[in-house]
């Protein structure tokens, strides 16, 4: 299917049904899988549930890509802290300029800049953020899980027009 086949798809908000929170779950497994296929343990779905009920509440913004209304990727945003801290796309639906969307977004709501943080060995993901213009900076441990991460940071003077 070309782009232009593609059904267009519109931006919300979450609006924190239990239902929607299971749908992030699940996304948020699902590419978590995708972009770790060597992992020798999987966290059941419980796992991610309990981290959207934790993670997703304000401060934090979550923005929804959805098509008739089935959600199908979605962004949390740490406005304040200006930070993207979650960005996950359904791994069937890459490549349809969901994720692009959603760091645009991002950039009309952070409009002085932006970071956010990727597993090193998530290298599609790196791909994705050197395409859409991000700069790649340090390597360090995320706090928690003590995975290797990489940051990346987009600021205004680093037009993010790269994918196209």
């Amino acid at each position: 299917m070309s782009a232009a086949q593609i059904p267009a798809f519109q931006l919300r908000s979450r609006d924190g049904s239990a239902e929607e929170s299971m749908v992030l779950a699940g996304i948020w497994r699902r590419a978590w899988i995708s972009a770790n296929r060597g992992a020798a343990f999987v966290e059941p779905v419980d796992h991610w549930l309990h981290r959207v009920h934790t993670e997703f509440g304000p401060p934090a913004d979550v923005v929804l890509a959805e098509r008739d209304g089935q959600v199908l990727a979605f962004m949390v945003l740490l406005a304040r802290r200006e930070y993207v801290a979650q960005l996950f796309v359904e791994p069937h639906l890459r490549n349809q300029g969901l994720g692009k969307a959603l760091l645009d977004e991002a950039c009309v709501r952070m409009p002085s800049g932006w970071r956010l943080h990727v597993a090193t060995t998530n290298t599609s993901a790196q791909r994705f953020y050197e395409r859409y213009g991000l700069e790649r900076g340090s390597v360090d441990r995320h706090p928690t899980s003590g995975r290797e991460r990489i940051a990346y940071h987009w600021s205004p003077s680093r037009p993010p027009w790269r994918l196209g």
